[in-house]
């Protein structure tokens, strides 16, 4: 053994021994004894194998490397199912489910193999990469109930900017496939091959053309057309953890990746649109007309939901007393969103925009894959009708889903981040409270009049209620109890407690433009429930959450909404089965205040009438029924296809898009 040699065996086994002790202190339920037996086979083989390597040399030159090219992707393919631990089971599975997995990971496998002709590198590549695809996953799953498809790359780094607020532990499952990376790591520093004879080049050159042959002729198949839909593999968009238990992790993260072409909407043309334009002609900011100009306020509070709307849950004091007093000025009630638990901005999309979630594939976010250019949105519309402001408002880093790259194409002036706030600003569990962030409005408007007479706008999302709930929190008020003992899980009163406190900072922030001369609208909303566990959801509903359809499902995926002004407006309650989706608010928000509108808000005025309520993965028609987007029996189904018209000029057809629809007339 050479000194070089014993070094790294030295280094590998020191940096596997704290990788092993650490892990197995996060390790929390050591449910299932064959996944101790294969942990402690694979810790056996990471530790023992630098030790026996010499002995083993060459052992797989020969056909046995073709045995292990053969089982490992099976391998990969059952570790990586009970990481991500989805209940999803290869036992009962049916056939075209089995073989499309394996065949995925074997594809993996077997183009690295063609690539470099190393099984150390194509076992350890292949390995670590179904490692990460499992443990990843299963935290993606524990923290937001929602599993990676393909669309959720692009918002990584938003994943990461809040990865440091959650508790990390686990069960053996997922530290199984850790001992497993680590085997890996072992075998890829310490086999080496009996015959050391360079393959000929010619050799290589031809075996890596075919490999790249197959990858792509696979890619193109798999992600460019319906062959996985046409066998029958689809995504539950509602619950695509659904689709995961159904046809495994990774069969189901590749059938997302077709999911992300945009196909044009089934007799797409701009004639449509020119046409809606005579019967919805926008407003002109330059007209001698009666509208008003008052000073809008946006707030998309997190997570700002009523618990109570989804089940039967007792407390000891409302959670939300001033939302619930108001009544003179003010219309709220339901507001459905195309989220749940997560993906904030893709209600505040669907909010500025008008579009809505309901023609784009699951898991995608508008902010991170499509907005590349500028777009009109309410926004726009503001900036044409000389609003001052202008400003955009979000007490946590600017990254986050790509804001700090997409607001300047909607138009914000500016856009004001936690970094502009002082390094003393209250917070609740470490997040800007509401409180300090409406104070932060407050003073932006104040500052703007003292400036010019233009009505102000800003656009604020707030940070202080996201997840997780569990712990405690710091300056968090203990005033909510829940009195129905079963529902007392860990994280519920500290939510309810936080909405118990938005309730209050939106009570100040109303009480301020009430005392105010200059008209003001105030327009509040949540952007999904809440990220509370499954436990908790299935006891509160009476029911499996993740068995629910159609209407039922429907009833995890609203919020609360309010718009209330300083001055005479129609007052109105959207409640229960008069609940409206938030790509109409903008509208109903314009019409109510007396506002100008695009054609586009006079449009979805109408629409609004014949289906209400429509989200990423159905709609609820004037007559009550639940229907999916694309049922062609639907007595809706051409206004349907008519505003998936609108939504995709308006986002995707750039070089022919009607911006004269979207945006007030000068």
């Amino acid at each position: 053994m050479t000194k070089n040699n014993r070094v790294l065996k030295i280094i590998y086994l020191v940096i596997a021994a704290v990788v092993t002790v650490f892990g197995l202190s996060l390790v929390t339920d050591y449910t299932g004894k064959r996944y101790i037996v294969l942990t402690a086979c694979f810790l056996l083989f990471a530790f023992a194998f630098p030790f026996i390597c010499d002995k083993m040399r060459g052992i797989l030159d020969k056909w046995p490397r073709y045995v292990v090219l053969l089982i490992y992707p099976f391998i990969c393919y059952y570790l990586t199912e009970c990481a991500l631990d989805t209940t999803y089971s290869i036992i009962g599975s049916k056939l075209k489910v089995i073989v499309g997995n394996y065949g995925l990971y074997a594809l993996l496998l077997w183009s690295i193999y063609a690539f470099t002709l190393s099984l150390r590198w194509s076992l350890f590549i292949s390995g670590v990469l179904s490692g990460m695809f499992g443990v990843v996953n299963y935290y993606v799953i524990k923290f937001r109930q929602i599993p990676i498809l393909a669309g959720d790359i692009a918002t990584t780094g938003t994943a990461l900017n809040v990865a440091s607020d959650y508790e990390y532990s686990y069960t053996i499952k997922q530290f199984m496939m850790i001992a497993f990376i680590l085997a890996c790591f072992s075998f890829f520093l310490f086999y080496r091959s009996g015959n050391e004879k360079r393959r000929d080049p010619r050799f290589r050159l031809i075996i890596a053309g075919l490999g790249a042959v197959v990858v792509i002729s696979s890619a193109y198949t798999l992600a460019g057309t319906d062959f996985l839909k046409n066998h029958g593999i689809t995504i539950n968009t509602f619950m695509p953890i659904k689709s995961y238990r159904n046809n495994g992790g990774l069969l189901t993260f590749t059938r997302s990746i077709r999911t992300m072409v945009i196909d044009k909407p089934k007799g797409y043309s701009i004639n449509t649109i020119t046409e809606l334009q005579e019967k919805y002609p926008s407003d002109k900011v330059s007209a001698d007309t009666d509208a008003k100009r008052p000073n809008v306020i946006v707030i998309m509070d997190e997570a700002f939901a009523d618990l109570q709307d989804v089940g039967v849950l007792h407390t000891d004091k409302e959670v939300m007393p001033f939302y619930d007093s108001l009544t003179e000025n003010t219309i709220k009630g339901r507001s459905y969103v195309s989220v749940f638990g997560g993906q904030t901005a893709n209600t505040e999309y669907e909010f500025l925009s008008n579009d809505s979630k309901a023609f784009l594939p699951a898991g995608t976010t508008p902010y991170q894959l499509y907005i590349k250019s500028f777009i009109p949105t309410l926004t726009q519309n503001m900036i044409l009708d000389n609003y001052s402001g202008i400003l955009a408002l979000h007490p946590y880093k600017a990254s986050g889903y790509n804001r700090q790259n997409v607001y300047p194409y909607m138009g914000f002036s500016d856009f004001i981040t936690v970094a502009d706030f002082a390094e003393d600003t209250h917070t609740i569990g470490g997040h800007v409270d509401d409180k300090e962030d409406f104070a932060r409005i407050i003073e932006e408007y104040e500052k703007a009049k003292s400036e010019n007479s233009e009505p102000f706008y800003i656009f604020n999302v707030t940070m202080q209620n996201h997840s997780p709930y569990v712990g405690e929190w710091e300056n968090l008020p203990d005033e909510i109890d829940i009195l129905d003992d079963n529902l007392k899980q860990d994280g519920v009163e500290n939510y309810l407690n936080l909405i118990h406190e938005s309730d209050d900072a939106l009570k100040g922030l109303v009480e301020y433009f009430e005392k105010t001369d200059d008209p003001t609208v105030i327009v509040y909303f949540g952007d999904h429930e809440p990220g509370l566990s499954d436990e908790f959801y299935n006891e509160l509903l009476g029911a499996e959450k993740n068995s629910l359809k159609g209407l039922e499902q429907m009833n995890l995926y609203h919020t609360r909404f309010l718009i209330w002004a300083n001055y005479d407006i129609p007052e109105e309650n959207y409640v229960f089965e008069d609940g409206i989706s938030i790509n109409y608010l903008q509208s109903v928000m314009l019409e109510a205040c007396g506002m100008k509108m695009s054609g586009y808000n006079k449009y979805l005025l109408d629409l609004m009438k014949d289906v209400p309520i429509i989200n990423a993965n159905g709609y609820v028609g004037a007559d009550g029924k639940f229907y999916e987007v694309d049922d062609k029996t639907s007595p809706y189904y051409n206004e349907i296809n008519v505003y998936n018209t609108l939504c995709y000029n308006h986002l995707f057809d750039k070089k022919n898009r009607v911006d004269s629809f979207f945006e007030y007339g000068e």
